[in-house]
């Protein structure tokens, strides 16, 4: 697969968090950023989260009513 070369400025936080975030998932800085890009333009992943909203949506408060009553029993 061919590679594009891409400069990004961030803030030195910004850039922290970044690199301690792909040491803890074991991936190199650039795994990361591309499973980061990867994932958020993914048409799959946007319609299962879409999905997940409406079902919070629509059931959130029964969710966690249920959830409530488990935990006293």
């Amino acid at each position: 697969m061919v590679k594009t070369q891409l400069n990004v400025r961030l803030d030195e936080d910004t850039a922290n968090a970044a690199r301690q975030a792909a040491e803890t998932r074991h991936m190199t800085l650039q795994q990361y950023i591309e499973h980061l890009v990867r994932s958020d333009t993914d048409p799959l992943r946007a319609a299962f989260v879409a999905s997940a909203r409406d079902v919070i949506t629509e059931y959130g408060d029964l969710i966690e009513e249920r959830a409530c009553t488990s935990r006293l029993t």
